[in-house]
């Protein structure tokens, strides 16, 4: 069974959910839920009732975003029906016969890479992209990437009992694509700057490459990120072992 939640209204709620779910279940309610990490929903009385967790790492006034981004890659779809995926590469990559008896290590890290390579793409609007650069949306906006094309299910009530789930969303292989290529594209990215720095390249992972800090390896690697409209921030070697961005 499938429910289409085009058919009700969308409310996001700023309260918790757990007091009113309570409550239509001692009602003896029919009604639908999903828990989910990022959110959960509720469909009842004809409308459909969007309520941030308490994950506090999922600020309530920015979980419209999930529906905003799921929007937009639809649209692009449409347009765009074919999707180009970038080669895939590993997450992290070391350089074994990295030669550290000379020089020092710098690394150059890419500011928000998923969210700004979905922009860069045209996945998501310039709107939406602004939208999701608030610092308390950092790990919101990545969730909004990673659900793409995921089935959503939701629990079925009736009279305050489950009674069984109802897909609201079916497995969408096209926008799964779409997020597969995002990552794919980044990873690819320190793939191509790997072989462009050779022997002075000593590791990447995920978004951030690091290599021998001279001048010219600096060039390469950020005329190659501006190139590609990426933003990115230069991380400089501390005495205790670590690395912090500079200021």
């Amino acid at each position: 069974m499938e429910l289409d939640l085009k058919e009700f209204g969308r409310e996001y709620k700023s309260v918790k959910m757990n007091r009113f779910f309570e409550k239509l279940k001692k009602c003896n309610a029919d009604f639908f839920v999903r828990l989910g990490s990022e959110c959960n929903e509720l469909i009842y009385d004809g409308k459909h009732k969007v309520y941030a967790t308490e994950n506090k790492n999922f600020p309530r006034k920015f979980i419209y975003l999930f529906n905003v981004v799921q929007l937009d890659v639809k649209k692009y779809i449409a347009m765009n029906p074919f999707i180009e995926v970038s080669p895939m590469v590993k997450v992290t990559e070391y350089n074994y016969n990295y030669d550290d008896s000379y020089g020092t290590i710098t690394g150059t890290d890419l500011d928000h890479a998923f969210w700004r390579i979905a922009y860069v793409k045209g996945y998501i609007s310039k709107k939406t992209y602004n939208a999701g650069l608030n610092d308390e949306a950092k790990a919101l906006r990545l969730a909004t990437l990673s659900v793409l094309g995921r089935e959503k299910r939701f629990q079925k009530y009736e009279n305050g009992v489950v009674v069984g789930e109802v897909v609201t969303k079916p497995l969408n292989p096209e926008m799964q694509q779409i997020y597969k290529d995002i990552r794919y594209s980044c990873y690819y990215m320190m793939y191509e700057l790997s072989l462009l720095l050779g022997n002075d390249f000593d590791c990447w992972r995920t978004d951030c490459i690091y290599y021998r800090d001279t001048p010219e390896n600096r060039k390469i690697v950020h005329e190659y990120f501006e190139a590609r409209e990426m933003l990115f921030k230069q991380l400089v070697y501390n005495t205790l072992d670590s690395f912090s961005a500079k200021k």
